[in-house]
């Protein structure tokens, strides 16, 4: 009991500070401290993550660091997107649910310290329509493996949308 409080203590911590890092601590916290099994982990994670972010989309948007234009453009089709993950994750193992979740985690980290593209990074918007894709299949990708705030949606944002860090973060804590 004591070790899901520290855990929980970390994901507030990491959300709060990161934007991210919710579902990527509490799926092992809730897997591997608290003893659930994987798909009642991920499933119940998205609530958990989902009320913590809840307070720092609050305080983000009082800050004015929320960009409001992505926030429409990923989380419309993101909750498409996470209905149709979640309907295919029924389809496989947890432990495969587990194994994307590695290999996502990976693949952030990696592109996060290669860096943002300089045309991106110089204030270029992509359009529209290309940004309501990779909601779309960001919001897929969250609702098979259960995560997708930070882990996904921060580097997105300043990957691909081109969004400073400080505004990522808000924009992922409100999506």
């Amino acid at each position: 009991m004591l070790l899901a409080l520290v855990g929980a203590l970390m994901v507030g911590l990491s959300l709060g500070l990161l934007g991210s890092g919710g579902s990527i601590l509490t799926v092992p916290v809730l897997v591997y401290l608290v003893g659930q099994p994987e798909k009642e982990a991920i499933a119940e994670s998205l609530g958990i993550v989902g009320i913590i972010a809840l307070a720092g989309a609050v305080l983000n948007a009082v800050q004015r660091t929320v960009d409001w234009r992505s926030v429409v453009l990923f989380a419309v089709p993101g909750m498409l997107g996470t209905a149709v993950g979640a309907s295919l994750s029924g389809f496989v193992s947890g432990l495969v649910q587990l194994t994307v979740f590695a290999v996502v985690m990976l693949a952030a980290a990696v592109l996060m310290f290669r860096g943002r593209p300089e045309v991106v990074a110089g204030g270029h918007r992509q359009p529209w329509g290309l940004t309501v894709l990779e909601g779309l299949l960001i919001g897929v990708l969250t609702g098979f493996v259960g995560v997708g705030g930070g882990v996904i949606l921060v580097p997105a944002l300043v990957l691909l949308v081109g969004l400073p860090i400080h505004v990522a973060i808000g924009t992922s804590l409100t999506i």
